[in-house]
């Protein structure tokens, strides 16, 4: 567990023919950060390391948790521009997945990188910046280009978000996306399945102070600890009984329509990190958006699918990363989570017709994709490969999971 870049670069030197793969936090729910050989906790390589307010930018080390660098800027009175729906990753891992929220205004998290260190295969301390064309291969860099040691990222003055959520007929949802997608610079679609309408959460900069009632700090409290440590697991296991889940679904739907509330934007813009389960997504056009939810909607009627978690339609500034779901242009990004034993199946469905459509997968989720498929995907693949070929030529990051994606 290295505490500093000369160790890292020590264990990289040390390494001596076996591989060496950055365990992160361990959310994703791919293989990309499983260890084979030599696994690596960069937990201790983590904290901020200076914050530049003329430039508006913060640089961290790799191992830090988004949540704590989210309180750290709020003590300085600032915040990022976007994050992901989870706090729990650490810096270095979220950027190498494409790790998203929701915003046509703001890119995914990797985007937004200005700066970044890392430790190539050689053992050797790279430093990427500015003009440097190699600074769109390592946004996502999919921890197959070394280690990641220092990240930097902008920052903007803490504000607050007020939510609004309207109830919207699922039959009328699809046709709506394109509209929905730029109606607030943050928002995001839930729908339940075998529930008759979806959610719509819509964010709003505000002056507004943080509401009391309901309160949504004291409301996190009670989802993480209540809702999904203790009533969500038993829900769970009442859900292997098929003919429940949809009664189930629906009165979870009902919960979540609730009134417009006021924090701040690090709080509004995650979620209680839920209950055991599985995730997939899919990334594709923007103007895609409602034929691919039509497609899930269909077939989870048509495969008599019992879906137990929520549908969520997220959407994701276009950007120039390599590697990134979101290269070339605007997407929406279709998550389908699920637990117990319709979820083969369900993933099965869902990339059958995600495939129909040339979508791409999210890095940190489940993916059976090969290395043919992603070069087809991804355009500026083949400058990736050259850039692990520059990074990493002895393979000291290669594992089965790059080797099936990227090819050996």
């Amino acid at each position: 567990m290295p505490a500093s870049e000369d160790e890292v670069i020590a264990l990289v030197r040390g390494a001596a023919g076996r591989r060496i793969r950055v365990v992160g936090a361990g959310h994703s729910w791919s293989r990309i950060a499983a260890p084979e050989q030599i696994g690596v906790s960069l937990d201790q390589l983590a904290g901020v390391i200076s914050i530049d307010r003329d430039r508006g930018e913060v640089t961290v080390r790799a191992g830090t948790r988004l949540r704590d660098l989210g309180a750290r800027l709020a003590a300085e009175g600032l915040a990022l521009p976007i994050v992901g729906s989870i706090a729990a990753q650490a810096i270095g891992g979220l950027i190498a997945t494409g790790t998203h929220g929701s915003s046509l205004v703001h890119g995914n998290i990797a985007s937004l990188v200005v700066r970044m260190r890392l430790v190539s295969g050689r053992g050797e301390l790279v430093d990427i910046a500015g003009s440097d064309p190699r600074l769109d291969g390592t946004r996502v860099h999919l921890g197959a280009l070394g280690v990641v040691t220092e990240v930097t990222l902008p920052v903007v003055p803490a504000f607050q978000l007020a939510e609004t959520v309207e109830t919207l007929p699922i039959a009328e949802t699809p046709a709506a996306l394109a509209m929905i997608a730029t109606s607030a610079e943050y928002v995001k679609v839930w729908w339940l399945p075998h529930t008759p309408s979806a959610l719509v959460f819509r964010y709003e900069r505000t002056d507004e102070p943080t509401s009391t009632r309901p309160n949504p700090t004291r409301q996190r409290w009670i989802d993480d600890h209540v809702m999904h440590g203790l009533v969500f697991p038993v829900v769970l296991q009442l859900g292997r009984i098929r003919g429940l889940i949809p009664p189930i679904s629906r009165a979870v739907a009902r919960s979540l329509a609730g009134p417009r509330r006021v924090g701040p934007s690090t709080l509004m813009l995650s979620t209680p990190l839920p209950a055991r389960h599985r995730e997939t997504e899919a990334a594709m056009p923007l103007a895609h958006a409602g034929e691919a939810l039509d497609r899930m909607i269909r077939a989870i009627a048509r495969d008599d699918l019992r879906v137990n978690f929520p549908i969520e339609v997220r959407f994701v500034r276009g950007d120039t990363g390599w590697m990134s779901p979101a290269y070339g242009g605007d997407t929406c990004q279709l998550g389908v989570y699920c637990h117990g034993k319709d979820t083969d199946r369900l993933f099965a469905s869902f990339w059958r017709e995600m495939r129909a459509i040339g979508a791409r997968p999210h890095w940190g989720k489940e993916l059976d994709h090969s290395a043919e498929e992603v070069r087809a995907l991804w355009p500026l693949a083949p400058r990736f490969l050259a850039l692990r070929d520059e990074l990493d030529p002895d393979r000291v990051f290669a594992s089965a999971f790059a080797a099936r994606t990227l090819g050996p």
